[in-house]
């Protein structure tokens, strides 16, 4: 990591040697194509489409033709698609929804009520699986596919299936996407576009840069080879709010002597029994702190409000900045032998590289130990929860959470294939595919604490999002210890891999014909977790720099004593330290100090541009000896993402048949596919089961001296599915088309419910969820009915109400048990890391202390979802003088119902209401555009949030308005030579749009990010 920190600066120059040489290039390319007239081809198979109008009117036309239900976005000309990120293109389609990282850039998309999950993602026809962990803070452990890995400039079309066929690919219970790079004969002859873009994030106030080069000739009709190349230097700031969750004191029997006492759940903090030396606020020291005392304190409050008001479990301010570097190389050839045959193949190869520095700045509530004084509450009965919205919070505790990391994404993929017309009526076409994607993630923290009994208040306001003020300066690095803070040294390694094959034979004409064939494909998710934080933290702060640990148990917290005690007790002995295994009393362990000893603490803290103060990481982590601890890191059950490490294989073996024709019904011309498709699936799953090693028996009253073992537990099983498929389009006018489809989809479990083996999502072990291997797959009825009117050129109109009817859908079974009670599933005391025994201690201790586990099952009944989907695309030039306008506009509407005794199952992060309107010009080398996306707020997680039954976290409404231009010199200007460039300039975001989520009320902000405006310049050039 440090060493990848080091080469910024070269990295920066390499960006701008990049921009120097892409310019030079395109300089040189005009040259010798203005010298050698470009070869002409003797057939013209594809038409070259230029201008945003004519793409719209290609998608229109592509429309049209389907006889299901199919949107396409196309490239205006190669390198030149629409929108610079897949994601936002997908968003313009009808029922599409795109999901956003906390930057503003699109991600990953949903289709018609259904999750990311739910849709399948092919490149070239074929499956595709990227090992990233998604949006900030995700796991995306399931089968989500990262969109912005993959540059727009490179891809020539974007088809989204709604209705599928019997030779579609399964498994994408909402739909398919399949996303096609651009070839050679898309633009037979001599071709290259170069485009160069200067871009700048509001925020950060610095100019990154993006661009691609294409290259591609074909000669005659017989062979073509197109490469491309595209990168991305970006420099990145978002700042924001968060609290990782909501949640009320614990109070005691004698702090509450209602009979209802602590009934909404929650609970993650004390007060304590007696007032705290240097609590200040006119408290005296020792006073015992029962109802009446609390009732006395906060005047006007019932005992009720106090024990159900929820606060920040962490308010924390946040900033996040650094940077992310991706590029991307296609390559791909054709060939046509004859005019029977056609082969090719597409490769590409992708990789993203991020160096970011994410800072917060913690309020403890999450096992603090606060006194809350003069409370207000926002509503009068508190009995299912009410929000504080203002308070003095004596005994008040602060932590910082400097957490550098470093992650890198590859993906690399293959896909030759072939089609061969064997006879007039006769069609074979085959292909074969295989992808390959790794991630890795490097992610210390470093968290120093302000001392405990210290004389912190925290005077608390909560408005549009909270207000957290102190009586310490936060950004002064004296304030701060290691007492009770921590170091914790986590990575992550992650590797997908697809293979598989298939191939289709078609028998008869576009009349009539008959279609077949077999599929298999070989899909596997491996996820690896490190974590060495306990012999790191051991060597940095207690008091122990040479033991190393095998694991992350069993070290002390972070003290910066001066002489050994329990904590030293608690270490691994004898592992590079001269110690003996299983050596007596803690006396006579040798004193070794630490390396980041707590006098010189704040030597490694500066004050930070948060507000609050940040490590100076290059000189911690010299001194600390991180490189050492992090390449010498033990394998662990989960990850920091709260990923569960493990294994996923699944074979997949597929056969269908299908029938196609066309005909008039009544002299209405009508098209039909029909089909079914059988599928078996062989499903291997892999995970981690944790328990004590025997010989940590002797030394329970000194906690766990020996690491836990890890046994690998792998589960197979096997299903089959039968799909079938029809559709039909009917011709009612010359121009009005009706359209039906019905079929039945499926997409298999969640991989991460499946593993076995418990996961903690938090550090303080209140809340986990283990996994359930017998999950069976999602299976969905779906109905489609459309109505399409053709008004002329790009210009229709269409209704299109849908419905969905999902077997199988997963929920949630939460549990709430004392912590001993996971004895059974490998779990004790001695298996956790310090932090978590400190946090369980602090609950009561394994007896007392509660934890809320969380298990996955299939729902009974069904989760219906209605629909309606409203399109409207129209050129305005034939009822306006001024010529080039037009637009288009889309709403989509859904609604969700349960039925046959399913409780609790919803569809996360499904908007009832979305819309996309477009506006734009294009005439005379000028091109304008303006779009707005929308959607309304919903729910994005589950019940019995932090360990309140009835909180579930949701989203604010999302507006996004988006501006884009470019201005063709030669064609305002009516210049001669080709080659004049087009100047492009786009806002994102223009109006500054912040996302935000809630907990449980509206008025609780879980989450709020300003990402700010994004602007783009840039040059295009085309030869």
């Amino acid at each position: 990591m440090q060493k990848n920190r080091k080469t910024s600066s070269r990295r920066a120059l390499a960006g701008g040697r990049v921009l120097f040489a892409t310019t030079a290039l395109a300089g040189m390319i005009a040259q010798v194509y203005a010298q050698t007239p470009p070869a002409q081809p003797t057939v013209v198979e594809s038409v070259v489409v230029t201008g945003y109008r004519a793409s719209i009117e290609s998608a229109t036309k592509d429309k049209r033709e389907a006889t299901g239900f199919r949107d396409s976005i196309y490239a205006e000309d190669i390198g030149k698609f629409p929108d610079s990120n897949i994601a936002e293109s997908l968003n313009r389609i009808p029922g599409v929804l795109v999901s956003r990282e906390i930057t503003g850039e699109g991600l990953s998309i949903s289709v018609r009520g259904l999750g990311t999950s739910f849709t399948k993602i092919l490149l070239n026809g074929a499956p595709v699986a990227v090992a990233s962990t998604g949006r900030t803070d995700n796991q995306n452990t399931n089968r989500e596919v990262d969109l912005d890995l993959l540059p727009a400039d490179l891809f020539r079309r974007l088809t989204v299936y709604k209705s599928p066929t019997a030779a579609m690919i399964e498994g994408g219970a909402a739909g398919v996407v399949d996303m096609r790079t651009a070839r050679a004969f898309d633009n037979p002859g001599r071709y290259a576009a170069v485009s160069v873009q200067g871009v700048e994030s509001q925020v950060a106030d610095k100019w990154g840069n993006r661009g691609s080069v294409v290259l591609s000739n074909t000669w005659g009709n017989e062979f073509g080879i197109l490469g491309g190349f595209a990168w991305s230097q970006m420099k990145v700031r978002t700042t924001g709010f968060e609290t990782i969750g909501w949640t009320n004191p614990n109070l005691s029997a004698t702090q509450s002597l209602s009979a209802t006492r602590n009934n909404t759940g929650g609970g993650n903090w004390t007060i304590p029994g007696t007032v705290p030396a240097n609590a200040g606020n006119g408290l005296t020291t020792g006073a015992t702190v029962d109802q009446a005392f609390l009732l006395a304190r906060n005047p006007g409050m019932s005992i009720t409000q106090i024990d159900n008001a929820i606060i920040p479990r962490l308010g924390r301010e946040m900033f996040e900045e650094g940077t992310k570097d991706k590029n991307t190389a296609v390559l791909s050839a054709e060939w046509r032998p004859n005019r029977d045959m056609y082969f090719y193949v597409d490769a590409t190869q992708s990789r993203k590289k991020n160096e970011m520095d994410r800072v917060d700045m913690n309020w403890v509530g999450r096992n603090g130990a606060m006194i809350p004084l003069n409370m207000q509450v926002d509503r009068e009965d508190c009995s299912q929860g009410c929000v504080v919205t203002q308070a003095t919070y004596a005994n008040a505790q602060w932590f910082l959470e400097f957490r550098p990391y470093d992650e890198e994404v590859t993906l690399k993929g293959i896909n030759p294939g072939m089609e061969w017309q064997i006879a007039k009526n006769l069609k074979l076409d085959a292909q074969l595919n295989y992808t390959e994607s790794e991630f890795r993630r490097e992610s210390p923290t470093v968290l120093p604490i302000t001392a405990g009994s210290s004389g912190v208040t925290v005077n608390y306001t909560n408005g549009s999002r909270p207000t957290i003020a102190t009586n310490i300066d936060l950004n002064n690095p004296a304030n701060f210890v290691w007492d009770g803070g921590r170091v914790n040294q986590q990575m992550e390694i992650r590797n997908t891999e697809t293979k598989g094959g298939r191939f289709n034979l078609t028998w008869g004409d576009a009349k009539f014909n008959v279609k077949g064939g077999m599929a298999y494909d070989d899909i596997s998710r491996r996820i690896e977790a490190f974590d060495n934080s306990g012999a790191w933290q051991a060597a940095t702060c207690g008091n122990n720099p040479s033991v190393f640990l095998l694991g992350p148990n069993g070290a002390p917290p972070c003290n910066g004593a001066s002489t050994p005690g329990a904590s030293a007790a608690a270490l691994y002995p004898g592992y590079g330290t001269g110690y003996t295994a299983g050596a007596g009393s803690p006396a006579s362990i040798t004193y070794r100090g630490s390396l980041i000893p707590l006098s010189n603490l704040r030597n490694y803290l500066t004050a930070g541009p948060g507000g609050f103060i940040t490590v100076d990481w290059e000189r911690f982590a010299t001194d600390s000896n991180y490189g050492t601890f992090v390449n010498t890191a033990p394998s662990v059950g989960s990850s920091n993402t709260g990923a569960s490490a493990g294994y996923i294989a699944e074979k997949i073996t597929g056969a269908y048949v299908e029938v196609n024709g066309d005909f008039n019904f009544f002299s209405l011309p009508t098209k039909y596919n029909a089909g079914v498709r059988y599928v078996k699936t062989e499903q291997t799953v892999g995970g981690f089961i944790s328990i004590t090693d025997p010989r940590n028996v002797t030394f329970t009253q000194n906690g766990s001296r020996y690491p836990n073992i890890d046994n690998v537990v792998n589960l197979e099983s096997d299903y089959n599915n039968t799909l079938p498929s029809a559709s039909i389009s009917m011709n009612l006018a010359k121009d009005v088309v009706f359209k039906a489809s019905a079929s039945r989809t499926m997409t298999r479990a969640d991989p991460n419910g499946m593993r076995p083996g418990i996961n903690f999502s938090s550090p303080s072990a209140d809340t986990g969820s283990v996994g359930n291997p017998e999950l069976d797959p999602y299976l969905s009825n779906n109905l489609d009915l459309g109505l399409e009117w053709y008004t002329g050129a790009s210009g229709y109109v269409s209704v299109v109400p849908f419905g969905k009817k999902i077997k199988g859908f997963t929920t949630n079974e939460n549990v709430t048990m004392p912590f001993s009670a996971l004895a059974p599933l490998g779990v004790t005391y001695d298996t956790l890391s310090p932090t978590q025994q400190a946090a369980i201690n602090a609950r009561g201790g394994p007896g007392a202390a509660t934890v809320v586990i969380t298990r996955p099952t299939n729902a009974e009944g069904y989760l219906k979802i209605k629909g309606l989907e409203l399109s409207w695309v129209q050129p305005l030039d034939q009822f306006l003088p001024v010529k080039g306008l037009g637009f288009s506009a889309n709403y989509t509407r859904i609604k969700q119902s349960t039925s046959g005794g399913v409780s609790g199952a919803v569809a996360l992060g499904v908007p009832e209401k979305t819309y996309n309107i477009t506006g734009y010009y294009e005439n005379d080398g000028i091109m304008v555009r303006l779009s707005q996306t929308y959607q309304e707020g919903s729910q994005v997680a589950t019940a019995n949030q932090n360990g309140i039954t009835a909180a579930a976290l949701y989203s604010d409404d999302y507006k996004q308005l988006d501006f884009s231009s470019a201005f063709d010199i030669r064609d305002i200007f009516n210049l001669a030579s080709p080659y004049w460039p087009t100047i492009t300039f786009d806002v994102t975001n223009l109006t500054r749009e912040k996302q935000r989520a809630y907990f449980q009320f509206e008025n609780a902000t879980f989450t709020e990010y300003t990402p700010g405006r994004t602007y783009v310049v840039g040059l295009r050039l085309k030869f």
